[in-house]
């Protein structure tokens, strides 16, 4: 019986989760004069696939994946760089104020972004960098959560293997890039995939920090698709439906390993 009820319960999250993702796929196959008259018609009277083409031939859309891409990808790479060094240093080096660093990455997981925006954009703008991709990219580099999943992997080490590598005439930093490295790779692709989908769905700052058309990232230019072409939603449905193909491109090559790094270090959810 328990069984059955959770089953039930596991089904309508199911169906309340992919209802709006079928619905916008749907939605992106309507003509516009469809898209309010038949709102929950299943299948679309005239499915077409023009919201697409125009999409593609009136709008940046590619060069906002581009640069969307770039971002999510440079932000990345650039976030492992920053946050294994640290997360390492905080789990298995003991020095002073180690654990005042750890409440302070803590207290970066707990302080809303919106707090920091003004000041970050006053010092971006002093630095030259206000309108260019490196805005969008610095500001996510030190990834808290990143820091803290890494740290609790790195932390479940044995000690052993550091003293034994020690005695070898290894260094910190052949260990880490030797042992440590490569023993935590479920949590680095774990961190992986948190950047990249960080990156890729972030809105507010890239809104603020660009304002050139053309240097865009997709969530903001198809945003932008509501000033320039009025109430389109057909195409906005189909500037979404675009937007989310690289994201379960992604998805689906990391999905093992994200539920292993999930699993390996206890975070649950």
């Amino acid at each position: 019986m328990k069984k059955k009820i959770l089953f039930i319960v596991a089904l309508v999250v199911l169906v309340l989760w992919i209802f709006p993702l079928v619905w916008l796929a749907i939605t992106s196959l309507k003509l516009e004069e469809d898209v309010l008259t038949d709102v929950f018609r299943i299948f679309p009277k005239h499915p077409t696939l023009q919201n697409y083409a125009k999409a593609f031939s009136s709008t940046y859309i590619l060069k906002w994946l581009w640069n969307s891409t770039v971002v999510s990808v440079v932000t990345m790479i650039l976030t492992l760089a920053v946050d294994a060094p640290i997360a390492y240093a905080m789990a298995k080096i003991k020095f002073r104020g180690r654990q005042i660093l750890f409440w302070f990455v803590m207290a970066g997981m707990m302080i809303p972004f919106q707090v920091i925006i003004i000041p970050l954009y006053l010092q971006f703008n002093s630095y030259g960098l206000v309108n260019t991709l490196s805005a969008a990219i610095l500001p996510r580099l030190a990834l808290p959560i990143g820091i803290f999943i890494l740290k609790q992997f790195f932390e479940g080490i044995p000690d052993e293997l550091e003293e034994a590598a020690f005695i070898d005439g290894s260094g910190r930093g052949r260990i880490f890039t030797t042992i440590i490295l490569p023993l935590g790779k479920s949590a680095l692709a774990t961190v992986m995939i948190l950047s990249f989908i960080n990156a890729w769905n972030d809105f507010l700052w890239p809104l603020i920090a660009i304002s050139d058309t053309a240097k865009y990232t997709i969530t903001v230019g198809i945003a932008n698709f509501q000033g320039v072409h009025g109430t389109d939603y057909s195409l906005i449905m189909s500037g979404a439906v675009i937007a989310s193909v690289p994201q379960f491109v992604f998805y689906f090559i990391f999905r093992k390993k994200i539920v292993e790094g999930i699993a390996m270090t206890g975070i649950k959810g």
